[in-house]
């Protein structure tokens, strides 16, 4: 049993449209849950949090994220996606065993929580062997974050025709077979793109076991896409278990579709840029009304924090959309995308695209306490009197004070409350020099 908490006298800015924003307001917790929000609620608590100074918000929700390439942070910075998928898909991926997976999910989770993540999608396409998997999954429990585990395959298996891999089908019988447990399931698929002939079956696997199926789609320019999504509805294979990644390319007639079938995208605008994937779809996404949301994606590449990724998508809409105007010799009269609608994309409506929507996404009384408190006396915080544009526009890992994830505390005082931080981020470092040692060798050889 948690013990109940309170947070008194914050900034609340719930992203429940019936709560709003409450000045100077309490949350009440007990035994994980939300149970009162506003001002002066509960007369008692075995804690209480002083959130005086302080804006509280629901957990980020990180739509899309590799967490096993922790190890290789960086490695990838100027890297194309040709460079990347010929030397780390190609090459690198060979050479992690079960304990490198282990440690890169683990303090890569960590390290969403130091941001203030309480939500990731762990879409995981480092198993080798189904000892990966589980290490992969192991690391999300020891961790304490909220997690989707999207069981991958080999990497060896992009490109073929075989089914995904039938250990699925184990893990989520044996291990995560509860719809309500901190840790979950999902299927990464190859798709249309990277394995045709493939998505029906693998699809039908994951509607087996009652999961959603999430696959890459139109992030490159290789060519003619072997299916369109007119395709894909017209076989069934859309719905609101379909979650496509990136879909840099599609048509407006192609999101069109996926809207009215329900399918839902995550879209990572900073890898999505830098390794040429094409401009984030952002724009197009709106006007069809595809349900959508933010990820971090390569971590081996690009930032992991949601607020970089938050103006990274808005100021790139709100460029595109401002140049618009420009080359027919106007101005804008109002920008793109609003900062409120940036941190819905971070928090409820990324909830909803992964149907976590009645447990997560807003502080609402009820659902899961998933909470983040950030420093709103910090310098960089100072003088901000919208609490959502300070989240979006000035915030970042530094504010971040306080995390909860169901009730438990994991961060406290801006430090992290896993005990065995110093000795695994050491084990890291080690994965990271064995990794690397390996990776230079057969560079060599080659």
């Amino acid at each position: 049993m948690l013990p109940r908490l309170r947070v008194k006298g914050a900034t609340i800015v719930s992203m429940d449209p019936a709560l709003g924003i409450i000045e100077s307001g309490d949350l009440l917790i007990d035994n994980g849950k939300i149970i009162a929000v506003g001002r002066n609620v509960g007369s008692w608590a075995v804690m209480e949090i002083d959130g005086r100074g302080m804006i509280a918000m629901p957990g980020f929700i990180n739509g899309h994220i590799h967490l096993w390439q922790t190890a290789l942070r960086g490695v990838a910075a100027d890297w194309t996606l040709d460079h990347y998928f010929d030397v780390l898909i190609g090459k690198v991926v060979r050479l992690y065993t079960p304990q490198d997976a282990y440690i890169g999910n683990l303090v890569g989770a960590l390290d969403q929580i130091n941001s203030g993540v309480t939500t990731l999608f762990d879409w995981c396409h480092i198993v080798n062997t189904p000892a990966h998997a589980d290490a992969a999954v192991d690391a999300l429990q020891d961790a304490g974050v909220r997690a989707i585990f999207a069981y991958g395959t080999p990497m060896t298996l992009f490109g073929t025709k075989e089914p995904h891999p039938a250990d699925a089908g184990r893990m989520r019988k044996e291990r995560l077979s509860s719809s309500d447990a901190l840790v979950t399931m999902a299927l990464a698929i190859r798709g249309t793109d990277f394995a045709p002939g493939t998505a029906e079956t693998d699809i039908r696997f994951a509607r087996e076991l009652g999961l959603l199926a999430s696959f890459h789609v139109a992030c490159a320019k290789h060519g003619p896409r072997p299916q369109s999504m007119q395709n894909l509805a017209e076989q069934r294979l859309l719905g609101p278990d379909i979650n496509l990644v990136h879909a840099n390319f599609l048509t407006a007639d192609e999101f069109r579709v996926i809207a009215d079938d329900g399918s839902n995208v995550s879209i990572t605008p900073e890898v999505e840029m830098q390794m040429g994937l094409g401009l984030p779809p952002t724009g197009a996404v709106l006007a069809a009304r595809v349900n959508f949301n933010i990820g971090t994606d390569v971590v081996t590449g690009v930032s992991t924090d949601m607020f970089t990724q938050m103006r990274f998508l808005i100021q790139t809409q709100r460029a595109l959309t401002n140049d618009s105007f420009h080359k027919r010799e106007t101005m804008p009269d109002k920008l793109a995308m609003t900062a409120k609608q940036a941190l819905e994309l971070a928090t409820i409506k990324s909830a909803q695209c992964l149907g976590l929507d009645t447990r997560i996404g807003s502080l609402t009384p009820g659902k899961e306490a998933d909470i983040v408190l950030l420093r709103k006396s910090d310098i960089n915080m100072r003088a901000a009197a919208d609490p959502i544009a300070a989240i979006v526009l000035h915030a970042g890992v530094a504010n971040v004070d306080t995390v909860i994830v169901g009730g438990k505390i994991v961060k406290q005082n801006g430090k992290l409350t896993y005990r065995e931080l110093p000795r695994r981020l050491t084990d890291l470092d080690s994965s990271s020099e064995r990794l690397y040692r390996s990776f230079v060798a057969n560079e060599s050889a080659a």
